[in-house]
């Protein structure tokens, strides 16, 4: 690394050693940014080295080879796995096995589990990766489990079939055929219903079923056809409306999707406020339950400096719960013993190596057209800045290609992206500054990215003012930005903005036009009109010397 950082400091000399305020106006990154990067004490991010290189006018491309071999060098190897309990889930929920792990979570339990007495039908919503799966599993259902009562649960995650997802799962706990069930469920909105009646009729009065219907917004995103759609949702709604239900319902349901219940008048009015357990943000003692208690329900203590280090880390973080359980996960299978430290945690790489990680597995997955994107996608929940201090951006979902809702998902559910009600955003900063990809993107064709930006924002502010034609771009603005969609994916509202720019500039130049022909008629008339005159007064002074003539 101090080699790295010799030979960066090196190139500036053979570019005429130019002040590093100097290097930060070509660069767009602060000098104190550039001048840590040939400081030697720790390596720079792929984007800030090519910053640098590229205002010394060095060889990008020797130079992004250079910074990937000596990162390979650099990366620690993952540990073996190891054989014992791990108390940390990772990306994944904590499944109701793993209650005796799950805190920090514990006054949602309580209020969950006195409302799910109280009402038929109960809705947990919030933001993802804010724990709603866990809360359910490890929270609700362990707690039903632990009360005594006589309560029959199934759990289940609609899919891309939800009434044959909710045969299966009720036929594995009531016994009989799956597919008959099946049939019965699309035949008549009362078979769940009545298959639950069935089911606890000689059983005590008091006998329930808990139907918990987790990630319930893939009725919205994964369900094959409308029709089955509200087919599900009209069983789900019979079971729990009879005056006899002996049914409860329980769905975990993304606040972003709790506007699409609006589809259902029926399902809307059922998930009122009031019917909602909303799960919200952790505070600061709350989280630090989440992180150290799991450790001492093993016999394991966490050092202090780990835990503030963790804690820094995490605040200010959307959905950063599964990046904690991650980050804490790969720490534990390190060789540790009675009490887990901040070198392990550091040597794990923390938060902001299991987002990066995340983030380059995640987009190896897709093909060439859902790596567009994907990038599409990252680019635009990025805020530019000026200095080369990127930030995440809140972006409505409209704004974001309809096409590539399958892999906004994908990315939802990696946890490298969390959406609610108001948009969507990265689960943490952290992943602008460490992902080597993304950083390369944002610093090749920056000024493209701008661009791009004020496009973005231009439509919007056109959307908003109904379609006013005040907004719209003009003259040179509007021809960059014709350049720029020969090159960059645009929104199909970034489409209709442009092409109501180029169409408003057409209209005015054919009303120029119109104008222009209208002055050169009348230009053209005058001259006419001038040339009659003279010939007229030419005529008269001819007509009145004829006459004098004559009279002489």
């Amino acid at each position: 690394m101090s080699q790295f950082a010799g030979d960066l400091r090196r190139l500036r000399e053979n570019a005429g050693s130019p002040p590093y305020r100097e290097l930060s106006k070509r660069a767009h990154y602060a000098a104190s940014t550039l001048s840590d990067a040939a400081g030697g004490r720790k390596l720079p991010t792929l984007a800030v080295t090519l910053a640098y290189v590229r205002a010394c006018e060095g060889d990008l491309a020797e130079w992004e080879e250079r910074w990937y071999a000596i990162t390979a060098m650099n990366c620690a190897p993952e540990p073996e796995e190891i054989d014992e309990e791990i108390p940390y889930p990772g990306l994944a929920a904590f499944g109701a096995h793993q209650a005796g792990y799950f805190f920090g979570r514990e006054h949602l339990v309580e209020e969950l589990s006195r409302q799910v007495t109280e009402r038929r039908l109960l809705a947990v919503s919030g933001a993802s990766g804010s724990g709603k799966s866990s809360l359910l599993e490890a929270g609700l259902i362990a707690a039903v489990r632990r009360s005594g009562r006589d309560r029959t649960i199934v759990r289940l995650t609609p899919g891309p079939h939800p009434l044959r997802e909710s045969a299966i799962q009720l036929a594995a706990v009531s016994g009989g055929s799956a597919v008959r069930l099946h049939g019965e469920l699309t035949a008549d909105p009362a078979g769940l219903h009545l298959r639950v009646r069935q089911l606890l009729a000689r059983r005590h009065a008091d006998a329930e079923l808990l139907l918990v219907v987790d990630q319930f917004e893939e009725v919205f995103t994964r369900c094959r056809t409308v029709e089955e759609r509200d087919a599900f949702v009209a069983v789900l709604l019979h079971a729990v409306q009879e005056p006899d239900s002996r049914t409860r319902l329980v769905v975990g349901v993304r606040s972003d999707f709790i506007g699409h219940c609006d589809r259902h008048p029926a399902l809307a009015a059922a998930l009122r406020p009031e019917n909602r357990v909303d799960t919200g943000p952790m505070t600061a003692e709350q989280l630090r339950s989440a992180i150290m208690r799991p450790a001492i329900a093993t016999g394991h203590q966490l050092e202090g400096a780990l835990v503030a280090t963790i804690m820094a880390e995490a605040a200010g973080g959307h959905g950063v719960l599964p990046l904690v359980s991650q980050a804490m996960r790969r720490t534990w299978r390190r060789p540790h013993g009675a009490t887990l430290t901040l070198p392990a945690y550091q040597a794990s790489g923390g938060i902001t190596r299991a987002l990066a990680d995340t983030a380059e597995k995640v987009f190896g997955e897709f093909d060439q057209i859902g790596q567009r994107q994907a990038r599409d996608v990252f680019l635009r929940l990025t805020t530019l800045g000026f200095d080369g201090h990127d930030t995440r951006r809140r972006v409505p979902a409209h704004e974001l290609d309809p096409a590539a809702a399958p892999v906004v998902a994908r990315l939802v559910d990696a946890r490298l992206v969390t959406a609610d009600a108001d948009g969507l955003e990265f689960a943490h900063d952290a992943l602008i500054r460490e992902w080597p990809r993304l950083r390369n993107w944002l610093s090749t064709g920056r000024g493209r990215l701008y661009l791009h930006r004020r496009l973005t924002e231009a439509a919007g502010v056109w959307e908003r003012a109904n379609r006013d034609p005040a907004p719209l771009y003009r003259g040179s603005q509007l021809d960059e930005a014709i350049t720029l969609a020969g090159s960059t994916r645009l929104t199909l509202r970034e489409h209709q903005f442009l092409n109501a720019s180029i169409q408003a500039r057409e209209e005015e130049t054919a009303q120029a036009d119109r104008s222009a022909w209208r002055v050169r008629r009348l230009a053209a008339a005058t001259v006419v009109m001038s040339g009659l005159a003279a010939a007229s007064v030419a005529l008269a002074v001819r007509e009145r010397r004829q006459t004098l003539a004559l009279c002489w």
